[in-house]
């Protein structure tokens, strides 16, 4: 099927290409001239050959993006309803492709941009994501456009950072998503007079307690089908354990893993999650489902990006602040936001530049922004932006907070410190280390040290800086 889609896609491109290199055909025109012969006038008929004018190029802009799940779906019509205020005559030619958090999306793509024939622009991360299409020459550098619009000035520097390679901006982002915040079932939690939990001491306290009045119910939701969100759940152990400058050279490559004893103090606690957690059926389930399951009162709590907004609101009708709450987790031993923003560039050789060029406008402007993130879950990119724009105390809080912490932001397990293979392994390590039913952590310190050395990450991660 993968392969058959690739097919259809490559010649509906070449069609499109065939199409629109096409040269309009001569046409015979008769017409009556007069002519001068022997100094008299007469009058012939010729043969004229008439070339049309050809058609004006269509307008069109190309573009890969994975937002399909609830409130990512209608966040995607937001971003091109605000195209298409700006820029009436651009036609969108949607590529999008399902599948938890780009997993399909970014095989389908990466499948293109092999044969040659990339979109003109594609949805990535920040981070080490973006940082393996600039190494491939997939991405053009944004240099112009940043100074042209000032954008720098309005975002925060960490997540200028996210998105500059080797001292140059390659994409622009069009958010920012918190990764560490979990979120609760409000009205239970306030039913058994639970305080939303800070650390990892308070959340054990709450899932004994709700599993003493709710036995039938998992304490917390996990959805470990795309693997990427058991490595959530274990980065809030690592951070309170640890600590920022921790966590940082721990995804940098410069701890000793082998003899580390924060993170196998950390796969204990983690391993320790188990009986808590939905392990009937985590390993089926994608993020936007382990929502659902606090959606639909099977779980109390899960852990997630803010575009669980979005999937509570949408997918389940539940309200921020009335049916569910959310905070940062953990807030010990300080309040540490793990972020990645979701950005477009423009590749190199895009068949549709200046389109291209006027879609990333749009992106970075509060007209696309607002409308896109409200929906789709995340924060403002852009700092200037009113946080009351936002209709939840949930987010409003949230962004201001960001806007006057900004040293407070570190890339998360989606932007990704760790270069792009070695981060592939680490969650299948850290999937399989949770699904085992006797989780082997001596085994999983030995993977992920040998994962360190095998991909060279002290190398391949030095690129990031923080604060």
């Amino acid at each position: 099927m993968k392969k058959f889609q690739i097919l259809f896609a490559i010649v509906v491109i070449c069609s499109l290409l065939l199409a629109a290199c096409a040269t309009p055909t001569p046409e015979k025109i008769i017409e009556t001239v007069i002519v001068e012969k022997a100094g008299e006038k007469v009058i012939e008929t010729v043969e004229v050959l008439v070339t049309p004018t050809p058609a004006p190029k269509e307008k069109k802009l190309e573009i890969f993006h994975w937002w399909t799940a609830p409130g990512e779906r209608e966040a995607a019509d937001a971003m091109f309803a605000a195209l298409k205020d700006a820029y009436p005559d651009i036609t969108v030619v949607e590529n999008p492709v399902p599948g938890g958090g780009g997993t399909e999306h970014r095989v389908v793509l990466k499948a293109r941009i092999t044969a040659g024939i990339p979109p003109d622009t594609f949805q990535t991360l920040g981070g080490a994501e973006l940082k393996d299409y600039v190494d491939s020459n997939v991405l053009q550098p944004l240099d112009d456009f940043y100074a042209e619009t000032g954008y720098a000035d309005v975002i925060p520097k960490p997540l200028l950072n996210a998105v500059t390679i080797n001292g140059h901006p390659y994409s622009v982002p069009l958010n920012m998503h918190l990764e560490n915040i979990l979120y609760y079932n409000l009205k239970l939690f306030n039913e058994l007079g639970l305080s939303a939990p800070t650390g990892y001491d308070d959340l054990i306290a709450a899932c004994k307690a709700i599993k003493a009045a709710k036995p039938e119910m998992s304490c917390l939701a996990v959805g470990s089908k795309d693997n990427w969100s058991d490595v959530f759940v274990l980065d809030t152990i690592m951070l309170e354990l640890g600590g920022p400058e921790y966590y940082v050279k721990f995804f940098k490559g410069e701890i000793d893993v082998a003899n580390d004893p924060i993170f196998k103090e950390s796969l204990q606690k983690f391993a320790a999650l188990q009986e808590y957690s939905n392990m009937s059926d985590h390993s089926t389930l994608t993020w936007d489902q382990a929502v659902s399951a606090v959606g639909s009162e099977q779980a109390a709590m899960t852990i997630m990006g803010t575009w669980a907004i979005g999937a509570f609101t949408k997918g389940s009708n539940w309200q921020p602040g009335v049916d569910f709450g959310a905070v940062n987790y953990p807030t010990k031993p300080d309040r540490i936001l793990l972020f990645h923003p979701d950005t477009y560039g423009c590749t190199v050789g895009a068949p549709d530049q200046e389109e291209c060029m006027n879609w990333l406008k749009v992106v970075a402007s509060p007209e696309l922004q607002i409308p896109t993130d409200v929906t789709q879950g995340g924060m403002f990119a852009r700092t200037d932006i009113d946080p009351k724009e936002f209709p939840d105390p949930i987010r409003q809080e949230m962004q201001e907070y960001v806007s006057k912490n900004p040293d407070k932001l570190i890339l998360d397990q989606h932007g990704t410190i760790l270069p792009n293979p070695a981060q592939v392994q680490y969650r299948v390590i850290i999937s399989t280390f949770f699904a085992s039913e006797k989780p082997d952590v001596e085994g999983t310190i030995k993977a992920v040290a040998d994962m360190m050395t095998t991909f060279n990450v002290k190398e391949g991660a030095s690129w990031y800086q923080w604060p």
